[in-house]
C-alpha cells in the first residue's frame, strides 16, 4: 500500500445509522455526536466490568473503505482497539477486515525515546490534550462494522471521544513537494512592558499545513475537484501526511482539517496539474 500521504474528505461516518453493543451510552453524550464537527459535540461510553465497550455502524450501501479514525479521544497509553468490518448488515455476511486487538495509542519509535527517561514504551502524545488512533487498510467494500475498545484506565472512566473519519482517501500517485510546512498557531500576543520586560498569556495551540502537489495527473484532477467542492471551507476532513511512518512524525503530520482557502488547480503541461494546499486544525 502506497504511503504517499492521504486526505479522508468524503466522511461515510456523518450518514451511518450507529449504535452502541457493549457498554452504556451516556444519554448527554449519544454516540451520534462523533457525527457533527464540533469540540463541544463529545461521545462518551460507560464501558463493561472489563473495562470494555463497542460500538456498531451501518451504511445505507457497500462502500469502498481504506481508512478509520478515532479522533480526539481520552483512552489510557494502555488502551486496545479492534476494527471490524462486514459486507452486510448488521455484522453478518463476510468479515472483510479485521485489525485484531492492537494499541489505540501511538507510541514513540526508538530513535524518539529519550533513554534513562522515559519508560521502553511510551505515548507519543506525551501531554498533548487528546490522542487520536488511526486504521489504514487496503481498499475493501463494506456495509457494517464494529469498534471495539479495552481500557481500564481511560479518563473518568469513560471511553470518550470527539469524532470519527471513516471512508476511502484520496492518496496522489505522486507525494507533495520539498517545501512542505509544518505550523503551530495561536492566538498569543506578546506584550512589552516600559523596563523591556516581554509577557504573554499562553493559548491553545494547533497546527497548520501548507505544501504543494505538483504532479496531479488528469485522472487524478477531477478527483480532487470534487474534495475541494464538496468540503470547500466550512467541513471537517481527516489529513495524513506521513501515514504508517510511525513515531512521532506521522502523529504530529495528521490531524482533523479544514481548508484556509479553496485551492487552485492548475494546469501547468500536457496531463499534469498543480494544487498548493493549506490547511488548518479543525
Amino acid at each position: 500500500m502506497s504511503n504517499n500521504m492521504r486526505m479522508l474528505i468524503d466522511n461515510l461516518w456523518d450518514e451511518a445509522t450507529l449504535s452502541v453493543a457493549t457498554g452504556t451510552e451516556v444519554s448527554s453524550l449519544p454516540v451520534a455526536n462523533s457525527q457533527v464537527y464540533g469540540r463541544s459535540k463529545t461521545a462518551a461510553i460507560t464501558p463493561n466490568g472489563a473495562g470494555t465497550s463497542q460500538f456498531t455502524f451501518e451504511l445505507d450501501a457497500l462502500q469502498l473503505i481504506d481508512g478509520l479514525v478515532l479522533y480526539r479521544h481520552w483512552l489510557s497509553d494502555l488502551a486496545t482497539w479492534r476494527v471490524e468490518l462486514f459486507d452486510d448488515v448488521g455484522l453478518t455476511g463476510t468479515q472483510v477486515y479485521d485489525s485484531g486487538t492492537v494499541p489505540a495509542v501511538a507510541t514513540k519509535t526508538l530513535g524518539e525515546l529519550d533513554w534513562l527517561v522515559d519508560t521502553l514504551v511510551v505515548s507519543v502524545f506525551g501531554n498533548w490534550p487528546f490522542k487520536f488512533s488511526q486504521c489504514w487498510l487496503a481498499p475493501t467494500f463494506a456495509r457494517s462494522g464494529r469498534i471495539t475498545i479495552t481500557d481500564n484506565a481511560a479518563r473518568d472512566g469513560l471511553h470518550e471521544f470527539d469524532r470519527v473519519f471513516l471512508g476511502r482517501s484520496f492518496k496522489p500517485t505522486f507525494n507533495f513537494s520539498y517545501g512542505h510546512q509544518h505550523q503551530w498557531l495561536s492566538a498569543e500576543a506578546q506584550r512589552v512592558t516600559a523596563a523591556q520586560s516581554v509577557f504573554s498569556t499562553d493559548r491553545p495551540r494547533n497546527r497548520r499545513f501548507a505544501f504543494a502537489l505538483d504532479y496531479l495527473s488528469d485522472q487524478e484532477r477531477p478527483h480532487m475537484s470534487e474534495a475541494f467542492r464538496t468540503v470547500g471551507i466550512t467541513k471537517d476532513f481527516f489529513i495524513s501526511m506521513f501515514p504508517q511512518a510511525g513515531g512521532r512524525t506521522e502523529i504530529e503530520y495528521a490531524m482533523s482539517a479544514k481548508f484556509v482557502s479553496n485551492p487552485a488547480l492548475t494546469g501547468t503541461f500536457f496531463n499534469n496539474f498543480t494544487a498548493p494546499i493549506e490547511v488548518r486544525e479543525a
